[in-house]
């Protein structure tokens, strides 16, 4: 696993910086041509194979003259990446393993589906109507045309309309033949480190002074900060892993409260939520008075107090300041929290060597819940707006690095009403009237349960116990999940000792077609059955309310008439 450390330099003068930008703006032309021509998808098999795309449009004479040729070859690689990263990220949006898997249940179709997702050339053939042949799998013509057809469909409506396109001259990407590092000492005798990147003129280069020094090698990519009239450059680094742990799995529920919530029951950076509230809430003051203030200025057009206004009230620059020195702290906040989780509490640093990473404190393996579904609006305006920035990507890939860095093994569970099912294995009711917030009662009408605790907590419990869970995995509908809760509920209730079953249908209770215990309502647990105490002290069982026995009215009269002769005599 790689690593990508971002170096700023010092602010560049007004030369440096001009001819910095110049050179970006050569390397974004190449690529915004490079990435439009990609879009056909009978050139898909050249993604396979960067050089093969350079090889293919220097033939075809795409490259501009008058630049150097190697930083060129380095835009057609990037804009390589570039239509694959899009490619992935439209699959994986649309969920079409999923549906894969969902769609075929012979082993071998599934095998020739997920091996024609495997290599762009097969992709861009599906894509132009045809059936690629793949070697491993031996299927019939007409099964691979079928799944062939099916995947040309979905993919095809995952991809869209969107292709990327490149817009901003912000940055470029440069091999080890196109920089070069070099130590200079300052005035004052201190030590400055220099990269110098090759520029619009042949056998001249620009220096860029590092703030700092750090270790430069390898492809690096130079990105203009427009604010600071700065540069950033980003460095990649192997990710050297520990030694393997010997800790037990840990389950994780993610959240906006906290970062996360273990099957323990402990919070993992419980500062989380109010940073991100305070961020939420004061972005939503200011953009209600930025809004008001933009309708006066529309309103007033042309008038000295729109002009001030304009000029004072509805910039960006602070803004966006403030989002980014937010969003740093949230960062912050979510990376210590996942530190603590995978090195161990107290073991979340290695500064200096002084803190030891021991195996046993390291969890073997990491469980967490499938949220990439995760989309479209809450039920309160309050919850979308932190879901919004709820940055649940960056957490999941912070802890996929440092999982792999602590040895530990990632699994990812189906998340589907762990929020709302009781961990009791012996009750296990599911519905959304058990959630209330962040506490979590068990509302179960059929027996007592009362199962109470954290919902987060909750949650943790039910995602570990899925990871063995056969019938629900990670691609399995919520809609199923619900059917599959509520029949092994269904279960337990039958398999209750001295229950008479009832059967109710679809009731309000959100079980469907289940049954319920003699007496037992929705509002309450009233049991025909008496529930038999315990022995007092004295070993004598007390005695209990004898049940009701319907009897004949005219011999309970005729009894009750001879009782009352019997008293008058």
């Amino acid at each position: 696993m790689k690593r990508t450390v971002r170096l700023a330099t010092l602010s560049l003068n007004k030369g440096k910086y001009d001819e910095l930008c110049l050179v970006i703006g050569h390397y974004t032309d190449a690529k915004r041509v490079f990435v439009a021509h990609l879009r056909q998808t009978s050139l898909w098999g050249l993604l396979d194979r960067s050089k093969s795309f350079r090889d293919y449009v220097k033939a075809r004479g795409l490259y501009p003259a008058g630049i150097n040729v190697h930083l060129i070859d380095q835009a057609a690689f990037d804009a390589v990446d570039t239509c694959i990263r899009h490619i992935e990220s439209c699959l994986a949006v649309g969920n079409i393993k999923a549906k894969i898997w969902r769609r075929f249940t012979d082993k071998d179709e599934r095998h020739y589906a997920y091996a024609c997702l495997t290599r762009y050339s097969t992709i861009g053939q599906i894509m132009g109507a045809g059936v690629p042949e793949i070697p491993t799998v031996t299927i019939s013509p007409g099964a691979r045309a079928k799944i062939a057809a099916y995947l040309h469909r979905i993919i095809r409506d995952a991809l869209g309309s969107s292709w990327p396109t490149v817009v901003k001259a912000r940055s470029m990407s440069l091999d080890s033949t196109l920089y070069s590092v070099v130590d200079n000492g300052t005035p004052k005798g201190k030590p400055r480190r220099y990269v110098k990147v090759v520029s619009s003129t042949n056998h001249k280069r620009i220096w860029l002074p590092l703030s700092g020094i750090s270790r430069v090698s390898g492809n690096i990519r130079v990105v203009l900060d427009e604010e600071h009239k700065r540069a950033f450059i980003h460095v990649i680094y192997d990710v050297a892993p520990l030694a393997a742990p010997t800790g037990s799995a840990v389950a994780l529920d993610w959240g906006i409260t906290e970062v996360c919530t273990d099957e323990d029951g402990a919070h993992h950076g419980e500062e989380y939520g109010p940073a991100l509230t305070s961020m939420t809430e004061r972005r939503n003051k200011t953009g209600k008075a930025r809004n008001r203030l933009y309708a006066l200025s529309k309103r007033d057009a042309g008038s000295k107090r729109t002009k001030h206004i304009a000029r004072n009230n509805l910039g960006t620059k602070k803004q966006q300041a403030r989002t980014r020195r937010a969003k740093a702290q949230l960062k912050t906040i979510s990376g210590a929290a996942i530190k603590e989780v995978v090195y161990g509490e107290g073991n979340r640093t290695r500064k200096n060597g002084r803190v030891g990473q021991l195996p046993s404190q390291r969890p073997r393996e990491i469980i967490i819940e499938d949220l990439s579904h995760l989309r479209g609006k809450a039920r309160s305006k309050k919850i979308s707006r932190l879901c919004s920035s709820w940055a649940r990507d960056e957490n999941k890939e912070r802890i996929t690095v440092h999982a792999y860095v602590g040895g530990s093994g990632i699994q990812t569970v189906n998340a589907a009403y762990t929020s709302q099912t009781c961990p009791d294995p012996t009750c296990g009711y599911v519905h959304r009237d058990n959630r209330h917030g962040d506490v979590f009662h068990c509302r179960n009408p059929y027996w007592e349960c009362n199962w109470q605790g954290d919902v987060d907590h909750v949650a943790a419990m039910n995602i570990k116990s899925r990871i063995k869970d056969r019938q629900i995995n990670r691609f399995t509908p919520y809609t199923e999940v619900k059917k599959i809760l509520d029949e092994r509920f269904l279960r337990r209730m039958q398999s209750r000792v001295g229950a008479r079953i009832v059967p109710l249908g679809t009731t309000d209770n959100g079980v469907r077609d289940t049954c319920v215990e003699d007496g037992a309502t929705a509002h309450g647990r009233t049991l025909s059955i008496p529930r038999q105490r315990k022995l007092d002290v004295g070993g004598v069982q007390p005695p209990t309310r004898p049940s009701s026995v319907p009897v004949d009215r005219a011999e309970h009269a005729k009894a009750a008439g001879e009782r009352r002769q019997e008293r008058c005599i």
